[in-house]
């Protein structure tokens, strides 16, 4: 999206009515700002909800060993195919090749952590499975048009800027342990727009195979960036806590929260202003020196977000805390 192009406010529009206008905007991230500058070579768009279980084990199997390299043939078993037919049908319903998918979603982390943090390039390249500088630096450039220290100083300067609130709100972030907690989660692909319907799906589906809606805690797993990922490859897991249930659904995954010490902050507000809070939280809050945030986020949700209609919508933003 272009923001000083796509932004053309009427001459009457109020200041009010223009944050509300970016708030909404923000939720469909047309071009990501700090996202690649060469296109995405795909066939397709992942579908919204990949309804083949075979896929899904890989892609969790891909998501959960995030660090070190994945064989094709590893992949192919955990999804109970040949390698031929592993990758034929992978490439069929997400669009991408099993090793463009791998490579992209780690390079995608990487750019995170080149807008987070100030750690050297070879450290964040340690932290997505590249043992070598010119091996990372060649695979980064490939993907993203810039080297990594350029591609910093683009995405500083192109991602949306903290606000005095945002700053002023990070006074409300709090740090604690959580408990270890399984979930049972359905995986989402598209934009934040479509979260609070995708939480209407996802209950639809629970309670047609018998799961108690009525005493659900919902968990939502977010795991890419909007501002770097492209909509359409954006990751969203929808999950419940999991009391011991038997899913009888192939699409339902056992996902989990692990232990930890964890910065939360309340968001108490319609979900489309749900990027402000990340901001005030992943942007403004500051870490204390030498820690960082594990990859990917949690919104422990206040009430069922199945019920929502684009009102409040209250949940804790969740991010773990790693030394």
């Amino acid at each position: 999206m272009d923001r000083t192009t796509d932004m053309c406010e009427d001459s009457d529009t109020t200041g009010e009515e223009a944050r509300l206008i970016e708030q909404e905007r923000a939720l469909l991230f047309d071009r990501p700002h700090a996202g690649s500058r060469k296109p995405y070579a795909r066939t397709k768009a992942p579908p919204r909800l990949p309804e083949d279980p075979r896929i899904l084990r890989a892609i969790r199997m891909i998501e959960e060993d995030d660090e070190r390299p994945l064989p094709l043939e590893l992949l192919a078993e955990h999804a109970g195919l040949s390698r031929f037919h592993f990758q034929r049908l992978f490439l069929d319903v997400m669009g991408e090749s099993p090793s463009v998918y791998i490579r992209r979603t780690r390079l995608d982390r990487a750019a995170i952590g080149l807008l987070i943090y100030p750690y050297p390039v070879l450290s964040i390249a340690l932290t997505v499975g590249y043992a070598s500088h010119e091996a990372f630096i060649r695979a980064f450039h490939r993907q993203f048009g810039l080297v990594p220290t350029q591609y910093r100083q683009f995405a500083r300067r192109a991602s949306i800027a903290v606000t005095a609130e945002e700053q002023r709100r990070a006074a409300q972030v709090q740090v604690r342990e959580l408990p270890a907690q399984p979930l049972l989660g359905m995986r989402f692909y598209g934009n934040y727009a479509q979260v609070e319907d995708n939480w209407r799906r996802f209950a639809c589906i629970l309670r047609e195979h018998g799961f108690p809606l009525e005493r659900a805690q919902a968990v939502g797993r977010v795991i890419d960036n909007p501002e770097i990922t492209p909509n359409e490859l954006v990751r969203y897991d929808c999950a419940v806590v999991d009391p011991g249930f038997e899913p009888g659904h192939p699409l339902l995954a056992s996902l989990s929260i692990p232990a930890g010490r964890y910065a939360t902050l309340a968001h108490r507000a319609p979900y489309n202003q749900i990027f402000a809070a990340y901001r005030t939280l992943a942007v403004a809050w500051q870490l204390p020196p030498g820690q960082r945030f594990a990859h990917g986020a949690l919104e422990i949700y206040r009430q069922p977000p199945w019920h929502a209609s684009s009102g409040e919508q209250p949940l804790d933003i969740v991010l773990q805390i790693m030394d």
